[in-house]
């Protein structure tokens, strides 16, 4: 019960203005899965927390389908197109732009460091 001093109204203007993805219980978090998804989407996480365990298997044992699923997904992810139980992912409409920028700038520092070199030799050490 709210206090005396507190209008009910402006208990109302702190609620979510976007209902139509917080009544969903257990809607995944696009940020996690966005995080998911660029760290350690080549082992399929991103897959496995939006409860595609099938998939998510096939692209760990694939290694991301050697890089090209993995871009795919976070390209997917990025989109708004990947959905749990049929539902956007909470909080997508709020953080999409902030993700796309932060991907962005993540994959210019990478290959100006030139990772994928570094990947290279590393991989070709191991086998």
């Amino acid at each position: 019960m709210p206090s005396p001093d507190v209008s009910a109204s402006s208990l109302e203007s702190l609620a979510p203005t976007d209902s139509r993805h917080t009544d969903v219980p257990g809607n995944r978090s696009f940020v996690i899965t966005w995080l998911l998804s660029m760290l350690f989407g080549v082992l399929g996480l991103d897959r496995f927390y939006t409860g595609r365990y099938l998939t998510g298997a096939l692209k760990l044992l694939s290694l991301g389908g050697l890089g090209i699923w993995w871009l795919i997904d976070l390209g997917i992810v990025l989109a708004g197109g990947l959905r749990y139980r049929r539902e956007p992912l909470r909080g997508y409409a709020q953080d999409k732009e902030i993700a796309w920028i932060a991907t962005g700038f993540t994959l210019i520092v990478a290959y100006s460091m030139q990772v994928d070199e570094l990947v290279t030799t590393l991989l070709g050490s191991l086998f």
